[in-house]
């Protein structure tokens, strides 16, 4: 076996560039794994980077596989990660162009860790990505135990489990509404907030926060010079990007199994259905990760 199937674009554009290909699987180095994917997760990033709106510190190389979460089986492994092993893995896309609508895989061992065993590889592959964010966002918002969070967009997977993360590490959860509130920024003043949807909704959760306190957002292109991120009534606004020096993949799998962080999925498509995957994801409403099987 020297090629895989894949779904990958060749030049950036609509959901239709994202086609079938066939791609040569390389042998993985020393401290490499080489994973079957059984599941691959579908993130909001995927459709800027088929577009051409992700920004890479490298020259791009097409053509591209989107896709930053997998959960699949080691096929070629290491001593800590041996032949057989049930894992989920984090691409990194931004600094690796490792994409996870494919087949195989291979990624550092230190991007991948032992899958949930009491999660199916849908539920698996919905962990990385948004488990990794949600507990970078939290380090940065550096909350203590009984200070208060407002999450927007509560249903959203980084919301639903910086939820979850926050109240099992004692912090007061708020959680705002899954759409753009009536009345914007009503209600009492909290410690902090966490922004996953940008637009009206995170104007609304900055004005919930309290002078002094701490916003963080996970939208970078909302982060406008002089505009409604600017440092403000003494809060400094930041924005959250993975930071694996403090995620930790194989908590995230830890908190799985013992039922702290609970993964929803919306719905799972064959990997040939990416295009649709990302035409459902554009259209917005459901609630709960897309999730591609190879």
């Amino acid at each position: 076996m020297t090629t895989m199937n894949a779904m990958a674009v060749h030049e950036f554009g609509p959901a239709e560039n994202l086609i079938p290909t066939k791609l040569a699987i390389r042998d993985p180095a020393p401290g490499e794994v080489l994973i079957r994917v059984r599941a691959a997760a579908v993130n909001p990033a995927d459709i800027g980077m088929r577009e051409g709106r992700y920004v890479w510190p490298e020259p791009l190389r097409m053509p591209m596989v989107p896709g930053y979460d997998v959960a699949g089986v080691v096929e070629v492994g290491t001593e800590a990660f041996p032949a057989g092993t049930a894992v989920i893995g984090y691409t990194a896309h931004s600094r690796t162009q490792i994409g996870g609508y494919a087949e195989y895989v291979i990624l550092p061992e230190r991007l991948v860790a032992a899958a949930p065993t009491k999660l199916d590889w849908a539920e698996a592959a919905a962990l990385p990505l948004a488990g990794l964010t949600a507990q970078t966002a939290l380090h940065q918002l550096a909350l203590a135990p009984g200070e208060t969070l407002l999450v927007n967009r509560p249903g959203s997977a980084v919301g639903g489990f910086t939820v979850e993360l926050a109240r099992a590490r004692g912090i007061e959860v708020v959680t705002g509404p899954d759409e753009v509130p009536d009345t914007p920024g009503t209600g009492p003043a909290v410690d902090a907030a966490l922004d996953v949807a940008g637009g009206a909704m995170a104007l609304a959760a900055f004005a919930r926060v309290r002078d002094g306190g701490r916003y963080a957002t996970v939208v970078p292109e909302f982060w406008i010079p002089g505009g409604q991120f600017t440092p403000a009534r003494g809060i400094d606004p930041v924005t959250v990007f993975v930071d694996e020096a403090v995620g930790d993949l194989a908590e995230l799998s830890h908190l799985a199994d013992a039922g702290t962080l609970t993964p929803h999925i919306a719905a799972t498509l064959p990997l040939a259905s990416a295009a649709e995957a990302h035409r459902r994801m554009q259209r917005g409403g459901a609630l709960g990760k897309l999730v591609l099987l190879p």
